[in-house]
């Protein structure tokens, strides 16, 4: 413009919990899914134009030939939550073995000014920052990831409420809806806490305040 729950966040905000080291088995598997799917990239994504079949790695590479109002936007839906995903997750293991880092952190977050959070016990936090700066195009796949799943995750708090409000037939049930989602109403609800988490197998999957997300 996010199973089970993950380990506390710390006073400064950065999660910590054990890195996941991916095993060679799923290195290979899922870097085999990557050279395969090299070929043929193109996943259908939901965008401001409709639905269309992209390059996710093309449409993250800055073309300067290219208007930026020409541009697609990527929609908060699960459907482009989920196609990122697998592709983060066959990208990963290849990205890490290239750049000598033995395993992924257990989980990303992002801070409020976008900067990336790592758990305060990755061992290889440095070299996974690094490497993410050589790496533009998966670092933006990758915070594309998390701010899809935060506006879709607020986006749904939202619907919730406008179900509810629908769907009441009294006078009281509609005071009723409206005091249950007065801070909602009034702007002050905060959001909920998105976490990105690595298996050890290098799949990413996103969670919401601890729980799988789901549309």
């Amino acid at each position: 413009m996010s199973p089970s729950r993950p380990a506390a966040s710390s006073a400064d905000g950065v999660e910590n919990s054990a890195v996941v080291k991916i095993s060679e088995a799923g290195r290979a598997r899922l870097t085999a899914e990557a050279n395969t799917t090299e070929s043929k990239s193109l996943a259908a994504y939901d965008t401001s134009q409709g639905s269309k079949a992209l390059d996710i790695d093309d449409y993250f590479t800055p073309d300067p030939s290219r208007p930026l109002l020409s541009i697609p936007l990527l929609m908060p839906t699960q459907n482009n939550i989920d196609a990122l995903s697998r592709h983060v997750s066959a990208k990963m293991p290849a990205f890490l073995a290239a750049h000598g880092i033995p395993a992924a952190p257990a989980s990303i977050s992002y801070d409020a000014y976008g900067q990336i959070q790592l758990p305060g016990d990755y061992a290889y936090a440095a070299q996974f920052r690094a490497a993410l700066t050589d790496n533009p195009v998966l670092a933006r796949q990758l915070s594309t990831v998390n701010a899809l799943s935060s506006q879709m995750t607020e986006m749904n708090k939202a619907l919730k409420f406008d179900a509810e409000y629908r769907a009441a037939r009294s006078p009281s049930e509609i005071e009723a809806v409206i005091a249950k989602y007065r801070a909602l109403l009034d702007g002050q609800t905060t959001p909920s806490v998105i976490a990105l988490h690595f298996d050890g197998q290098g799949h990413l999957s996103v969670t919401a305040d601890g729980k799988a997300l789901a549309a």
